[in-house]
Parts: structure tokens; C-alpha cells; sequence
């Protein structure tokens, strides 16, 4: 049998927008956790953009260092996000590493590959959610070592968050951060918060804390709010300044 075969002529010329914001995702490739907690909140808020998610090799455990080394590849990996593609921002997702590198360097490094593109970090996201909700003094759960912890409270301090306690769980792995059970994190939290605190912040995008938070809240009667959470909410408060 003979099969005909016809070409479609396409009668209008192909534009490379989709008329919806494009927001880049940089993810850690250890983290098993800020995927599925942006992909459920997400579906169930439904926001106005479009998202594309690339991996950034880390290499643990997490100290200073290595947490610093992430610099060097923001920009390749930005680059690849959608190549020679416009995104509208793009999102670096760790918040230890984006406070020890800072939200200065991490623009530059991303805006070599994407230089259209606005660009936040999970650190910076934090302390928007943490002014935008009118919190004046925060208690600060953190996965990390007590060195690690220290440099993020720095970050938090800096960029005008006040803090009455902290508490850090001395993980060097963050994989490990993710087989946290809910009961753990949930115990931890209620240790965490403090008398004088107007809420709780949990750090680490690789901590499942963000599904807990209404969990929490209830236990400690104070809002609480994430890594995760936040940046998911900054998102959509950036884009819809535009």
C-alpha cells in the first residue's frame, strides 16, 4: 500500500513567547525535596507562569566551602535552562549557598547566560516573605552545622531580620536533610521557637518542613514559614510587579 504523504503549510509565523512569564529553576542535584514541594504547591495555587527546572552539581557535606563552590557553575547551568531562550527570572534554590555567596554574585553569575532574566535566591526570597508578612523577630530552625547556621543568621542580620533564637540540627549531608521524618522536624520546631519570636523559619530546601507547616503552626500556635514556601511565594510576587 502506497501512503501519501502531504506537507502542512503552518499559516502563521511562530513567535518564541508563550504570552506567560518563564521562570528557571536552579536545583541543588542532591536535593530530593524543593521538586515535589514546588510542583504540589504549584498545582494547587495554579500561578500565571511557566516553569523549567536544570540541576547544579554539589558535592558534600556541607560546609563554607563547598557550599561556596556552587558559584562557579550558576552561569553554565543557567545557560542551559532553555538555551539562547529569554526567561523572565530565574531562581537559585539553596539557602545556605546563596547566603554564603551572596545575592550580588549569584546575579552576575546568572546574567552572563541570562542577561534579561531578574534572578532570586532562596536566601533573599526568606527575608521578602519575612517582611512582606510583617514578622519583626524570628526564631530560626536550620538542618546545617553550627558554622554553616551561623553564616546564614549573618545573611538574615544584614538584610534587616531580626532573630531571638536559633537552633541547628548538625547534618553535614544533605540527603540526609530529606529522610528527616515529619515527627522529627515537627519535635525540632516546637524546641525551636521562642517566647519573644512572631515565627518560626525552617531553612533548607532539601527539608520536607514545608508540607508540615499548618502541623506546626497549630503546635506552636505562631506562623511558620520555609525555605520552599517562600521562595514559591516570592516568585509570584515578583512577577506580578511586572
Amino acid at each position: 500500500m502506497t501512503i501519501e504523504s502531504k506537507k502542512y503549510h503552518i499559516s502563521k509565523s511562530l513567535t518564541r513567547r508563550t504570552g506567560r512569564p518563564a521562570v528557571g529553576l536552579i536545583v541543588l542535584n542532591t536535593d530530593f525535596t524543593f521538586e515535589r514541594d514546588f510542583v504540589r504547591m504549584y498545582t494547587e495555587q495554579k500561578p500565571n507562569y511557566d516553569f523549567y527546572f536544570n540541576r547544579i552539581h554539589f558535592a558534600n557535606p556541607m560546609t563554607p566551602e563547598s557550599l561556596a563552590a556552587i558559584e562557579g557553575e550558576l552561569m553554565e547551568v543557567s545557560a542551559e535552562i532553555l538555551p539562547n531562550y529569554d526567561l523572565d527570572l530565574v531562581v537559585f534554590n539553596c539557602t545556605s549557598s546563596s547566603s554564603i555567596v551572596g545575592d550580588e554574585a549569584i546575579e552576575v553569575a546568572i546574567k552572563k547566560s541570562k542577561p534579561s532574566a531578574k534572578v532570586l535566591t532562596t536566601s533573599k526570597a526568606v527575608v521578602g516573605n519575612a517582611k512582606q508578612r510583617g514578622f519583626k523577630k524570628i526564631s530560626v530552625l536550620t538542618p546545617y552545622s553550627e558554622e554553616v547556621s551561623s553564616l546564614l543568621r549573618g545573611y538574615l542580620q544584614r538584610n534587616g531580620v531580626e532573630m531571638v533564637s536559633s537552633m541547628y540540627m548538625d547534618l553535614s549531608d544533605d540527603r540526609d536533610v530529606a529522610m528527616l521524618p515529619s515527627d522529627e522536624i515537627i519535635s525540632a520546631a516546637k524546641e525551636a521557637i521562642h517566647d519573644e519570636a512572631d515565627a518560626l523559619f525552617i531553612s533548607c530546601t532539601a527539608m520536607r518542613s514545608t508540607e508540615v507547616i499548618a502541623v506546626i503552626e497549630k503546635e506552636i500556635g505562631k506562623p511558620v514559614f520555609t525555605s520552599n514556601q517562600a521562595t514559591f511565594d516570592e516568585i509570584s510576587f515578583i512577577l506580578e510587579k511586572e
